[in-house]
């Protein structure tokens, strides 16, 4: 395996890991596959340069403006400048219409939605790039929103129904989300990496006529531990053809 081929795979693997995460990468597993940066600066600045760009953050999410592509920008230009023509509600003023709304008040109940709008955005906000379009998210929370104002009769208080409805709210975001995420794709994603350790070590195990270690692996087939030792994670150990480490059992 050359140079070049080389650091596809270590990419790769990197990405399908932050995929799992929520586009976020942390530095243990950066270095884990890439040692090599740990001590030089300009190569780890490349590869972060990278992870930014295919919208990974390292540590933590990167920021919404960067997640954020030009349409739904634009687009959150546009949605918000018309939510802005309509002037929010006091803490004072949002309490007593949400006891009226809670006590069935048709009128009260309206301006109740109309006062959260701005807050699923900021809600939707925190799920972009996760596979789901800001448009989408907004939308999804939205329609949530009109369900969750026809149950606060059943809340005992304000806080409660605030509580009930930015519930609501980010459980439709999630339910979006999860559903854009493909599982069946997911699985067979899982159980593809899987499938490559486990062929990987029998035939180095059947040359060798015994169990192999998880560093005869990473040297015969170039995989790092980090990618071997998920699969062993993914099925419990169940790896027959490897030697698992005490620290692992």
């Amino acid at each position: 395996m050359n140079d070049k081929q080389d650091f596809i795979r270590r990419i790769n693997e990197l990405t399908e890991i932050a995929l799992d995460q929520e586009n976020v990468i942390f530095e243990d597993q950066l270095f884990a596959i890439f040692p090599e940066i740990k001590d030089d600066k300009a190569k780890f600045d490349v590869i972060k340069e990278y992870l930014t760009a295919k919208k990974i953050g390292l540590n933590d999410k990167l920021p919404v403006d960067v997640l954020l592509t030009k349409e739904e920008k634009n687009y959150l230009d546009f949605y918000l400048e018309e939510l802005n023509e309509k002037t929010p509600l006091t803490k004072g003023e949002r309490e007593a219409f949400m006891l009226s709304a809670m006590a069935g008040e048709e009128n009260a109940r309206a301006l109740i939605l109309e006062d959260t709008l701005k807050n699923v955005v900021e809600i939707a906000k925190l799920y972009v790039g996760q596979g789901v379009l800001l448009e989408d998210l907004i939308g999804e929370g939205n329609l949530s929103l009109v369900t969750a104002t026809a149950t606060l009769g059943a809340c005992e208080n304000a806080a409660e129904a605030e509580g009930v409805l930015a519930s609501a709210i980010m459980d439709a975001m999630q339910d979006l989300i999860a559903e854009a995420g493909d599982e069946s794709g997911k699985e067979e994603k899982l159980l593809k990496r899987v499938n490559k350790v486990s062929k990987a070590a029998a035939e180095l195990a059947e040359a060798l006529g015994r169990k192999v270690t998880i560093e005869e692996l990473m040297e015969e087939s170039g995989m790092t531990r980090t990618y071997i030792e998920a699969a062993l994670k993914l099925t419990g150990n169940a790896i027959e053809d490897i030697e698992i480490p005490d620290e692992l059992k």
